[in-house]
């Protein structure tokens, strides 16, 4: 069994459930932070950023495995996003190419990366994936991971459709019948466990969901939050028109008030996407993963979480 690993992104959402995985599996973890963590037992906090060459190479000096997480998802400059989701692969891939271990570097991308026309962050993360491909040695092993949409305990972002259910309303931007595939996050980190070291997903970009076929439409969505809270929300499409309008408004408004905005134009023409369904090789077909949450079940434990952290 694979024993010592790195993982970036460590103190984010995703990361922190990775990490306890890891350790709860016996894993030996060093994890990179930019702000002071305690040290406990199978982890290892190593000080430092993604532009802190030096921390890196600590990081993964030795290792076996490298879960590379760390990520923008919401930035001020398309700058941004290429730096840190671009960017740090390529020194990631130079660090290791230079060090005397090939570790098996496991890429957190998004199922963004396949329509990188979308937006800056598709792009950046696409661009991501084209760096760890070309410039990966020849004996480098690789996997690329691309999630769809994440959610679970500890995420800020799922909290905004059940404050929404709560207030008796479900906005379904672009159309009531766009689908999107989901994934729990615990179940995602197990997902990256089966993935670390195994001969079978080297060199592959493998989708990752929990399972559904052709995913969840919008409106199926909102509804199972909906039934988990007994409530009748209004539903009302939102055009691709009026969201745009919004996302150039908030812009403007993060510009005055120095704010960093999640929902842009760019971030407009992701939410109305007709298809951010899972169709690709999956790591399912290569590993004996299998998810444990489908979405009902998993909006239920997520829904328990903000309940006991006095969230709704």
């Amino acid at each position: 069994m694979t024993k010592n690993v790195a993982v970036t992104g460590a103190t984010g959402f995703v990361g922190k459930h990775l990490v306890r995985a890891l350790v709860a599996s016996g894993y030996q973890v060093r994890a990179l932070t930019r702000r002071p963590q305690k040290n406990s037992k199978n982890l290892i906090w190593i000080d430092g950023d993604l532009e802190n060459r030096a921390a890196l190479e600590q990081l993964v000096s030795g290792v076996d495995v490298v879960f590379h997480l760390a990520g923008l998802i919401k930035a001020k400059k398309t700058s941004d996003f290429t730096r840190v989701n671009s960017h740090s692969v390529k020194t990631l891939v130079e660090i290791l190419r230079e060090g005397p271990s090939n570790p098996h570097f496991i890429l957190l991308s998004s199922l963004a990366a396949r329509e990188p026309h979308l937006s800056s962050y598709a792009n950046s993360k696409r661009h991501g994936e084209d760096i760890l491909t070309a410039n990966a040695a020849d004996d480098m092993p690789w996997t690329i991971l691309r999630p769809p949409g994440i959610y679970g305990p500890e995420d800020m972002e799922t909290l905004k459709i059940f404050k929404s259910i709560a207030a008796r309303m479900a906005p379904l931007p672009g159309g009531a019948h766009n689908r999107a595939s989901w994934i729990y996050a615990p179940d995602l980190a197990q997902a990256m466990l089966a993935v670390a070291g195994h001969k079978e997903c080297y060199g592959q970009i493998l989708d990752v969901d929990d399972g559904a076929e052709n995913g969840y439409s919008i409106d199926e969505m909102y509804q199972t939050a909906a039934d988990i809270l007994q409530n009748k929300p209004f539903k009302f499409a939102v055009p691709k028109t009026a969201l745009k309008i919004f996302g150039h408004t908030n812009v403007l408004f993060s510009t005055l008030f120095g704010y960093t905005p999640m929902l842009t134009p760019e971030k407009i023409n992701e939410l109305c996407h007709p298809d951010w369904v899972c169709h690709g090789p999956h790591v399912m077909d290569l590993t004996g993963w299998k998810p444990e949450t489908n979405l009902k079940q998993g909006f239920n434990k997520t829904l328990k979480w903000y309940k006991e952290n006095s969230l709704v």
